[in-house]
């Protein structure tokens, strides 16, 4: 039998005694801490620097000496306590494990995995190769071995860790669910897990909330900004039972009760309700002196309640222009010829005169018109009478506008359009005798088109392709467009208000292409209002998905308020009736909240989370908590990795 070793000599030798396999506890504490400095620098520290060391100083040991002195120190900690010899590396693992945590910490457990068999292969690789020995090649194959190691196990380690962390829960948790206490770890744990299902950041869903809030929606909370991990989350706290049920489902039955008042002050400011917004400017088709289009741009400036104050605004608008604008024309205005109006009548009645043949209404109301504006030669060469008064022409030109408005609304078309001919006759003829008369008709006639515009927009909100509605507001005046506005958004408001259902979602008014097409070119801000209508959606889902749109939630909510204790009952029923499975899975259901620590208490706490308008405020203590999680997880593989390490290493 070979006697001992050199290091074994040496280390006797040192000792004083004839027992190289013994240590005293000041030799074991400077073993141990040696073995923690070498793990704690993946082999930079050790038995060959310690070696390198003595190597240099005067009177000391020599580099082999020194060396098999650390190593067989090493040898006699792990031979007569393996406890502590694993635990001088776990140690020496804490700070590479922290200074690591950032790198191996990946957005899924997947990736984490194979972030963790990156990082066990490099230390690995580096352990590997400080400890081999012989010359480089020998060192780099020692190397390539424990890289392919640490690989595997830097793999394994991840899952191990979770799995630990699970069986504190299952520990823990029912600890909390007894004792009725709420857990917020597990109600930040869940929440946590909700904002990373969504795929955004708290930063992110801070700031969505708070544009909602700037822009009329402050009803717009975290669950909703979740999408439907959010949603499905609520649904969850929504059918448990207790507080946290009833203080979720009362917001959203409000909330969705409030969406048609929401909604309607949105349209109104979109489509120009009132405000600066939609005010029309110019006067250039208008020369200085009349008011046509400043009055009705003062009136579109103003707020409106409807539609129909907006048009009883602008035709009384008009009308006090008009006295102004015609009572100028009529300074200095000559006679007028009406004998081409005339022409005009005759052109179209002539033939029937004297034929005892009854023309249509048409015939009439020309013959009536006739009678106004020449008298015929009586009996006895009496020369015809022609009227040429200028306000008495321009009466008898806007009786003829009236009738022409009248027939329009009646689908009258042929009667309009025979009885424009004579209007155009004599504006001619009024032109002809005064030179502001142009002017002032001209403003009349575009003042009218904006009245005319609020109808037109009406229109297209009931009827009409986008197709055909957009290109035609696209051509008119701002001050059409703006009238037009009011009208085609007074109707959509007529159509929100109408809709009686209990809880229903307005904002299916903006559903369909068509009108989606015609608000983007038709709303004064047409960005913000797809905004607040997506918003209005989600909202609406988030409810309906959470309470079911129904009494289903309802019902469930109330079975879930008799606890666990109604699952009990179902057991002994179940018990009584010889249902083996009906007795284990309601004795499950009823152990399930003390078994996870979802008692009322967490489900309140998750229900106020979501509820929450400050995502980054409701959430800092869960995102805290997950840092300092990850932080631990990532240093706690880190430890084992280097324990593996100093086991599988060779001396």
């Amino acid at each position: 039998m070979s006697g001992p070793s050199l290091g074994e000599r040496i280390w006797a030798n040192v000792k004083g005694d004839d027992d190289p396999t013994t240590q005293n506890f000041g030799e074991k504490v400077g073993t141990w801490l040696n073995k923690a400095g070498e793990a704690m620098t993946l082999g930079l520290v050790g038995d060959e620097a310690s070696g390198a060391v003595a190597e240099l100083l005067p009177g000391g040991m020599g580099y082999a000496e020194r060396r098999d002195y650390e190593r067989q120190q090493q040898k006699l900690l792990e031979d007569s306590n393996p406890v502590a010899a694993f635990g001088a590396d776990l140690v020496g693992g804490i700070l590479p494990g922290m200074a690591t945590a950032g790198l191996a910490t990946g957005p899924t457990l997947g990736r984490t995995i194979g972030r963790a068999a990156g990082l066990g292969a490099a230390e690995g690789g580096i352990y590997g190769f400080m400890e081999g020995e012989g010359g480089f090649g020998n060192r780099m194959t020692n190397a390539g071995g424990m890289a392919g190691l640490g690989a595997g196990f830097g793999a394994a380690v991840p899952a191990a860790v979770g799995a630990i962390g699970k069986v504190g829960g299952a520990v823990l948790d029912p600890v909390f669910g007894a004792a009725g206490l709420g857990n917020q770890n597990r109600a930040g744990r869940a929440m946590w897990q909700t904002v990373e299902k969504s795929g955004k950041s708290v930063e992110d869903l801070g700031k969505e909330i708070t544009q909602a809030a700037l822009e009329g929606q402050p009803e717009y909370r975290l669950m909703d900004a979740l999408g439907r991990p959010g949603q499905r989350r609520a649904m969850g706290v929504a059918v448990s039972g207790g507080p946290g049920s009833e203080e979720i489902a009362s917001f959203l039955k409000q909330r969705q009760v409030d969406q048609g008042d929401r909604l309607g002050d949105m349209v109104r400011e979109a489509f120009g309700f009132g405000g600066t917004k939609g005010a029309a400017q110019g006067t250039d088709l208008v020369p200085q002196g009349y008011q046509f289009q400043d009055d009705v741009a003062q009136v579109l400036r103003r707020p409106t309640r409807s539609a129909q104050q907006l048009s009883g605004d602008l035709t009384a608008a008009r009308g006090a222009a008009a006295d102004t604008a015609y009572s100028a024309a009529r300074e200095g205005a000559g006679p007028v010829d009406v004998r081409g109006a005339v022409s005009v009548i005759d052109n179209r009645i002539g033939g029937m005169q004297g034929s005892n043949i009854t023309g249509d209404s048409i015939d009439a109301k020309l013959a009536r018109y006739r009678g106004r504006l020449i008298a015929d030669p009586a009996p006895g060469d009496e020369i015809s009478r022609e009227l040429s008064d200028f306000d008495r022409v321009l009466g008898v030109k806007q009786a003829i506008q009236d009738d022409i408005g009248a027939a329009q609304r009646a689908g009258r078309n042929n009667e309009a359009r025979e009885l424009g001919k004579l209007v155009r006759e004599l504006d001619g003829a009024l032109e002809a005798a005064s030179p502001d008369y142009r002017a002032a008709n001209d403003a009349f006639r575009d003042a009218s088109r904006v009245i005319e515009g609020v109808d037109t927009g009406a229109s297209m909100a009931n009827r009409g392709r986008a197709v055909d509605n957009v290109p035609e507001f696209q051509a008119m005046s701002p001050q059409q467009q703006q009238a037009a506005r009011v009208g085609y958004g007074d109707t959509v408001l007529g159509s929100i208000e109408r809709n009686k259902a209990a809880a229903p979602n307005a904002a299916r008014e903006f559903g369909s292409t068509k009108r989606q097409q015609e608000a983007a070119a038709m709303a004064l801000n047409p960005d913000q209002l797809s905004r607040q209508v997506g918003r209005e959606n989600t909202m609406f889902e988030t409810f309906n998905r959470a309470l079911g749109g129904s009494q289903t939630a309802e019902k469930l909510s109330e079975v879930a308020d008799l606890g666990p204790m109604a699952d009990a009952g179902r057991a002994m029923r179940d018990a009584a009736s010889g249902n083996v499975p009906g007795v284990i899975g309601n004795l499950v259901a009823a152990a399930r909240p003390y078994l996870t620590g979802q008692n009322e208490a967490t489900r309140t706490a998750i229900a106020k989370m979501l509820m929450s308008d400050n995502p980054v405020q409701a959430l800092e203590a869960a995102r805290k908590s997950k840092g300092t999680s990850e932080i631990t997880k990532r240093t706690i593989e880190g430890m084992l990795r280097s324990a593996i390490r100093g086991t599988l290493s060779p001396l």
